[in-house]
């Protein structure tokens, strides 16, 4: 890799692992719709802002290209901030980074693909990872932890958004791609808020600076950045980001929030990360 493509994958990786820190600080005066609907608008409209060239999606394909907005913005943004009303933004960017078990696992169960004994190794010890990082040695049915749970179905949602995106970027482009599932989520989180809340516009004070963050960079130059990476060096290189992100959530908890992790979670996400690293590289 160059030196371009290491600083890709900081520039990405810390600005997805910051989202983490956005989302708590913007609930301090917005609600998870609210924030779920304006960081999807902000990206929205930087990413059309870029591209101006009309899509030419067939119409059978905007299901799919709906269901990713479904999947990969709107539900999971709206999990991840609603979780963070009761656990730590640092242990949000540690259940994070279980995403790339889930999309593994989705991909065998769901959609089918073929491994090996040797990665089924690797789900298993990912899975223990995942448990330890959200539960520690707690019971997770005794002790039930539902911002943990909220945000374990956020990356399950990931999972599936993941797999179906695939074809689609690998056939229209990853700017084409993004820019009419945002479009899509957009339109899928308003109707979530206007169902479920009530609008409150975000404050300079508090929330408006967290708020573009999250829009322009985590939605649209982190997006842009892991996919052009994807691009210059594989899959399994680009992945490198993912895994990177809980380091970048863990640090900026632990120097904003002054948020502390139990060294069981970091051995969970060191077992994750591996166990998906290893996975990812295994050769069917």
């Amino acid at each position: 890799m160059q030196i371009k493509n290491y600083l890709q994958i900081l520039l990405t990786s810390s600005l997805w692992g910051s989202s983490f820190l956005m989302m708590k600080y913007a609930l301090e005066e917005l609600n998870a719709y609210n924030i779920s609907f304006y960081r999807i608008l902000i990206g929205m409209l930087f990413i059309n802002l870029l591209n101006f060239k009309k899509s030419n999606f067939p119409i059978h394909k905007h299901f799919q290209l709906a269901l990713v907005g479904l999947l990969w913005m709107s539900f999971p943004f709206y999990l991840f901030a609603k979780a963070e009303e009761t656990i730590t933004s640092s242990l949000a960017g540690l259940i994070n980074g279980s995403t790339p078990i889930f999309i593994s696992l989705i991909a065998v169960l769901v959609f089918k693909d073929k491994i090996l004994k040797k990665q089924i190794i690797y789900l298993i010890t990912g899975f223990i990872g995942i448990y330890f990082v959200s539960f520690g040695f707690s019971n997770a049915f005794e002790d039930l932890n539902l911002g943990a749970l909220l945000a374990l179905l956020a990356s399950i949602s990931y999972g599936f958004a993941a797999n179906i995106v695939q074809s689609l970027i690998k056939e229209y482009g990853s700017l084409q791609t993004l820019k009419i599932a945002l479009r899509y989520a957009t339109v899928i989180s308003f109707i979530l808020l206007i169902l479920n809340s009530s609008f409150t516009l975000p404050t300079y004070e508090i929330s408006l600076f967290p708020m573009l963050l999250l829009g322009i960079g985590s939605s649209g130059i982190a997006f842009l950045s892991f996919y052009n990476l994807i691009d210059d060096v594989g899959a399994i290189a680009g992945s490198i980001t993912v895994y990177i992100i809980p380091i970048f959530s863990m640090i900026f908890g632990y120097i904003f929030l002054n948020e502390t992790t139990q060294i069981i979670q970091l051995i969970g996400i060191v077992t994750v990360i591996m166990s998906a690293f290893q996975f990812s590289k295994t050769k069917t």
